[in-house]
């Protein structure tokens, strides 16, 4: 008895506002019924019971779970928001993707920590038409922002993890939603819009178009294949293709079946095919570093396989491919010395514990690791050294800087930064949470000054 008074001293705030929220919906029911509808009263009172229901799951699930546990590591570092800042060259500001004040969200920031701007990223406020669905978030606090970039006139882009993707004003106005299962990766495309990554969903167990993995006797009920999407301006799809489809058109399948079983075996994660994590367009700028490429071919990150392979979005014609030698990479980029990098993760899941929490007993060897596509000549570009280690068994990010450095993102440590061509660490963000623990970001990505049209962010 004791435990339950407790429990609603500790909630009474946030079940007060959970029954005000009811009762708003009551009042919206009765107003939209005195107005007329054409659905019938059963039919508006079968939506009003789940829409009631959704948000009382979601205010008990969130004020039973009253931190964020599902973005929370062990601290590895010291210290809390910038703590190096030694970067000489023009000022910029960088975009932090993850989990800020209390909710998943997106922050502009000056090199020395000052907000320039903000946006939550709340899904159950962005993506309402998604609720229906048997995987929507129960609440705000279940669901990454993965991928994610800003425009020149402040306004932001990102992937609510396999919910939708957004785009929203510089002043936090929704500008438009594509309700689809997008995921992992936004960067812009040449030709106008952004290359994301999309997901399709077969629920038939025997479907000839993924053969050798649609299987009776092998399949889960559930096929899940990723897509690679051109998002218009406008947040309209331009284009969709199928990642299975390509690798199977350009003679991947002995890859693919190297084990000797189907893809859809029962070692099939989740019903999961390839698992996509990276999609990035080689500039026109850069074209020339890459012999036997051209501007607009694709780099693409395929996880399961330990695969990256450039591909032809006209033609979908595989240009290179290389299995290794990163494991579990994310995060790939064409560098302007002519190397393929990647965030190499090097590491397995096994490594991290049941409840997504890094195990910091492991060896710290995640890295970047660059290869030249006409030879295969890697090396490591961070991580290599005492004093660069690194450990993220999920996610990350890195870009090259002007000058031959890096921004990185070591999600599970909580941590972005910016080595020069050196290794030297010269500007760094923490992101705590409090004095053991730190709280997840996806990305961070540098911006310079000149690049946006914004002359005064302030906003009403």
């Amino acid at each position: 008895m004791r435990e339950l008074l407790d429990f609603y001293q500790r909630n009474y705030f946030r079940l007060l506002a959970g029954m005000a929220l009811v009762a708003f919906l009551v009042l919206a029911f009765l107003l939209g019924f005195a107005k007329g509808s054409p659905k019938s009263i059963s039919e508006l009172s079968a939506d009003l019971s789940r829409d009631i229901s959704s948000v009382l799951t979601a205010a008990w699930t969130q004020s039973l779970d009253p931190e964020p546990v599902h973005f929370l590591q062990p601290a590895r570092r010291p210290g809390t928001g910038v703590t190096v800042n030694t970067r000489a060259g023009p000022d910029d500001l960088v975009l932090l993707t993850g989990f800020f004040d209390g909710d998943p969200g997106l922050r502009l920031v000056r090199r020395d920590g000052t907000v320039v701007a903000h946006w939550p990223a709340r899904v159950h406020d962005l993506l309402p038409e998604q609720r229906r669905r048997a995987n929507f978030p129960k609440t705000n606090w279940n669901i990454d922002l993965h991928g994610a970039f800003v425009e020149p006139d402040g306004s932001v882009l990102f992937n609510l993890e396999y919910q939708g993707l957004v785009k929203m004003s510089r002043c936090g106005a929704v500008e438009w939603t594509l309700p689809e299962r997008t995921h992992h990766t936004l960067e812009p495309a040449a030709a106008g819009g952004y290359w994301v990554g999309g997901r399709a969903v077969s629920r038939q167990p025997d479907d000839s178009a993924f053969y050798p993995i649609a299987s009776p006797r092998r399949s889960r009920g559930r096929i899940e294949d990723d897509l690679i999407l051109r998002v218009g301006p406008d947040g309209r799809i331009v284009t969709s293709k199928s990642l299975f489809e390509i690798l199977m058109e350009n003679g991947f399948e002995p890859l693919l079946t190297a084990t000797g079983e189907s893809i859809g075996s029962a070692s099939l994660n989740d019903g999961e095919v390839l698992h996509l994590n990276k999609i990035t367009e080689l500039g026109a700028d850069l074209a020339p570093a890459f012999p036997g490429f051209a501007a607009g071919d694709l780099a693409v990150s395929i996880r399961d396989f330990n695969l990256v392979i450039v591909v032809d979005p006209q033609t979908w014609k595989v240009k290179w491919h290389s299995t290794g030698p990163w494991i579990r990479q994310h995060s790939v980029r064409f560098m302007s010395d002519g190397t393929i990098s990647v965030f190499n993760n090097n590491a397995y899941d096994f490594q991290s514990g049941p409840d997504g929490v890094t195990d910091l007993s492991q060896p710290r060897v995640t890295n970047i690791l660059a290869v030249e596509p006409l030879t295969g000549r890697e090396r490591i570009l961070y991580g290599g050294r005492p004093g660069q280690e690194m450990l993220s068994v999920f996610r990350g990010y890195h870009h090259e800087m002007p000058g031959g450095g890096l921004m990185i993102t070591e999600p599970e440590a909580g941590r972005a930064f910016e080595v020069d061509r050196t290794g030297r660490t010269v500007w760094e963000f923490v992101n705590r949470y409090d004095e053991t623990r730190v709280i997840e970001m996806t990305s961070a990505r540098a911006f310079p000054l000149d690049y946006f049209t914004v002359k005064d962010w302030s906003c009403p």
